[in-house]
């Protein structure tokens, strides 16, 4: 997704590549005429036009349906529960966050909204600034445990651009977070167009799940072609934890990645060898996203999970001059 002027001398949005699968499994991207590397849009951008999806909630299984709507500049991301009376907002922002097991969820004027950080990322990764999303259950749709689902949407919505510039941070030194169990995550300097992740993961010698790395310069493009698609996973050994709390009952090996004890998948397969390094970073992109700006900088991440991607959201909200207060890791 990159800037142009069109023959009638306005600007549009490149459309993104397709993605389609190889027999393998591994995720390709099928270029479209006009494709080529994206540079940060210079404006601010929403939707062209109203987005829906549904389905059920990934902890919940609720049934969900969502609306993505065109909003005006300096909006930013708004979510709206029109099941609750009133229709209370939600902005999509750190200090919103509530304290929450293995999800971002936020809260605000009596209402909650869970399971926000795939569709954040999808927004994000597409540099769609403004956007309500309405939604009519306490949690949004999972789709196939990524976000390929919201990034359709949004895709076939078009994307245009606003008259205000874009809200863009560069950092000038590094900024670190740290946990008790060795997760750190790091902002640094970058000078170049585009955002940078890399990402470690490592569960231990003892877990299914493999210690891998991925690096990726984040862009429209990269984000459909190498993250876009990587799902929620979980080791075998977790699940009867979770269903005993009450999260995801409804799920089968078909709707979430699971890691059997001896390592393989359970009646499913990866669509990359590091998919699950794919996916903390997707996660990443979008609980960063909720710092309410863009930022070019690279991210360096171990092991980090959503509360200290929380940490890292609320200290670069204060470092840019919005004036927050840093959230600790719990």
């Amino acid at each position: 997704m990159r800037q142009q002027a069109d023959p009638s001398g306005s600007e549009s949005l490149y459309p993104e590549p397709t993605l389609k699968f190889r027999s393998a499994g591994q995720p390709t991207a099928t270029a479209g005429s006009r494709s080529s590397a994206s540079q940060a849009a210079l404006s601010q951008t929403t939707l062209k036009k109203p987005a829906e999806f549904s389905g059920p909630g990934l902890f919940h299984g609720v049934d969900a349906r969502v609306r993505l709507l065109p909003a005006a500049e300096n909006t930013g991301i708004m979510f709206r529960r029109t099941d609750l009376v009133g229709k209370p907002e939600v902005p999509g922002r750190v200090e919103y966050v509530r304290s929450a097991a293995r999800r971002t969820v936020l809260a605000a004027n009596g209402a909650e909204v869970e399971t926000v950080e795939h569709l954040m990322a999808a927004l994000a990764g597409l540099q769609v600034d403004n956007c309500v999303v309405e939604i009519n259950a306490p949690e949004v749709p999972s789709g196939d445990g990524s976000c390929l689902m919201f990034c359709d949407a949004i895709l076939n919505s078009g994307i245009q651009q606003l008259s205000s510039p874009r809200k863009l941070f560069r950092p000038r030194e590094a900024h670190a977070a740290a946990g008790s169990g060795g997760e750190r995550i790091e902002l640094t300097p970058l000078y170049g167009d585009a955002p940078s992740f890399c990402y470690q993961l490592d569960y231990g010698t003892e877990s299914p799940v493999p210690m891998c790395s991925f690096s990726v310069d984040l862009t429209p493009e990269t984000f459909m072609r190498e993250i876009a698609a990587a799902r929620t996973f979980v080791p075998e050994d977790e699940i009867e934890t979770l269903q005993r709390m009450g999260f995801g009952r409804h799920l089968t090996g078909r709707d979430i990645v699971v890691f059997c004890n001896d390592g393989t998948i359970s009646d499913n397969s990866l669509r990359w060898a590091d998919e699950p390094v794919r996916h903390k970073i997707l996660d990443c992109i979008g609980d960063l996203s909720l710092c309410g700006l863009s930022f070019v900088g690279q991210i360096i991440a171990s092991k980090s999970g959503h509360r200290l991607n929380h940490v890292m959201a609320s200290t670069v909200s204060m470092i840019s001059g919005r004036g927050i207060a840093v959230r600790h890791a719990a």
